[in-house]
């Protein structure tokens, strides 16, 4: 896709809760010297039209990710769910805050995730001591509406929750961009309801082949992508079950260069 006056989005990371290669493995895809098979976990950057930076979760690779990728601010971050892999990284949001001049980063996430976070991160968000020495990273969380569209810093979002192990995950619609990760399943209303958006760009959960408990496979996600019609889908999340150039070669013979997966740095448009 060409970059004229659009929105972008770099994949931070394209893997599992374990990154790839995983600690202690010498499975092939883990000892893979293809350079798309090294998968750090999963995160986005997006940079909008109007000069909006949004992350989208804060990973255990959070640090790596950002001096990777040469990121040095962030306005905002969406949260998808509070799972470790998608979440332990936060306090990594430091350094952005220290300036000139010292700022707030709004981190925005459904109500669920919100208790959690300021349960399990009660330093950040339930203190009442002085910040001394390094000191803590100055956040705010705040709780979304689901199901409607609404505004954040003049840019507008849908947001929606469905089902991932025993919790929910939070989706999310942005102009011609809508992120599906760490899910389960998705109910026919929410199919029914991202094929009405037209989705220019999907990027989706896709672990393995065969059958997961709580990830979407190979074959549940592309029976979405059939049902769901974006004009493109990047698959992210994957295990390693799965090599880059094979999911490459499974998605080209059902969708052709509609759905490929997408890989650490990665840079799209929408």
């Amino acid at each position: 896709m060409k970059s004229n006056n659009l929105n972008s989005v770099i994949a931070l990371g394209t893997g599992t809760s374990t990154g790839i290669p995983m600690i202690g493995c010498n499975c092939q895809v883990c000892c893979s010297e293809d350079s798309r098979d090294q998968r750090l976990r999963t995160s986005l950057y997006i940079t909008t039209k109007s000069g909006k930076r949004i992350l989208v979760d804060t990973t255990p690779d959070l640090r790596t990710q950002f001096l990777n990728n040469k990121i040095t601010d962030i306005d905002f971050v969406i949260m998808t769910h509070d799972h470790a892999d998608h979440l332990h990284g936060i306090d990594d949001l430091r350094p952005i805050t220290f300036g000139p001049p010292r700022k707030e980063i709004p981190i925005y996430c459904n109500p669920k995730t919100y208790q959690s976070i300021e349960n399990r991160f009660s330093y950040i968000f339930q203190s009442n001591l002085p910040v001394i020495g390094g000191g803590i990273p100055r956040l705010k969380l705040h709780r979304l509406d689901l199901n409607k569209e609404i505004i954040i810093e003049g840019e507008v979002f849908t947001f929606f929750n469905y089902p991932h192990g025993h919790g929910e995950t939070m989706g999310f619609i942005h102009q011609g961009l809508a992120y599906i990760v760490d899910c389960m399943e998705l109910s026919d209303e929410v199919i029914i309801f991202l094929k009405n958006k037209k989705i220019q760009l999907l990027i989706l959960d896709c672990l393995q082949r065969g059958q997961h408990s709580t990830h979407l496979t190979v074959e549940r996600a592309f029976d979405y992508i059939q049902k769901i019609k974006p004009e493109l889908t990047g698959l992210i999340h994957m295990g390693h079950d799965l090599y880059h150039q094979e999911l490459a070669r499974l998605s080209e013979q059902k969708f052709g260069k509609k759905v490929f997966p997408m890989y650490d740095q990665l840079k799209l448009f929408y």
